[in-house]
């Protein structure tokens, strides 16, 4: 056995070994690469299948507000819009909805930003010179346009919720591109 090794690498130069050691090398950092993007994958998937709860949940609550039932969280109550106008009513806001959602006790409290756990599990809008927001959930307005695809702005914390209000939820993602995960009328 030790003279079929002998036999082997008998024949090669100092380069050939240098060529089979770049090569390993290389091999291992595709693995390691190859590792590393599966378990992104995983997170990115993971939290789609929340957004997808996010975007469910929405959808039982235009189903509670038609049958007049009482909605959890109440800052998440969106105002009618023949009450809008009427002297002394309350109109919720963005801000204190998403954050009564997010937060304790409320029904998304355990979501959390799988690709940078040091960052927001929400925020205002994809940014690459903000790397914290690679995984979070952005909240998108959609403004009809009757010329064309509807108008998409950023939900600003000051805005108010008023029923009809149409909302696209997206994923920010590791290229800092927006994942579509679905759309939600209040």
């Amino acid at each position: 056995m030790g003279k079929n090794i002998q036999s082997l690498f008998h024949g090669m130069r100092v380069s050939d070994f240098l060529f089979l050691w770049v090569m390993f090398a290389n091999l291992l950092l595709v693995a390691y690469l190859g590792i590393g993007n599966y378990q992104n994958g995983a997170k990115v998937a993971t939290s789609q299948d929340n957004g997808e709860e996010i975007v469910a949940w929405f959808g039982d609550l235009a189903s509670k507000l038609e049958a007049n039932e009482p909605i959890q969280p109440v800052a998440c109550t969106p105002m009618d819009e023949e009450n809008k106008f009427a002297k002394g009513a309350k109109v919720n806001h963005w801000k204190n909805c998403v954050e009564a959602l997010f937060g304790a006790k409320g029904p998304f409290e355990g979501y959390t930003n799988l690709l940078n756990p040091d960052g927001p599990a929400y925020s205002s809008k994809c940014n690459k010179h903000d790397l914290l927001t690679s995984g979070s959930f952005i909240f998108e307005k959609l403004t009809p346009n009757p010329a064309g695809p509807p108008g998409l702005s950023p939900m600003e914390p000051g805005e108010k919720l008023v029923s009809g209000l149409q909302v696209r939820l997206s994923l920010c993602d590791t290229g800092y591109y927006l994942i579509k995960i679905g759309e939600f009328k209040l």
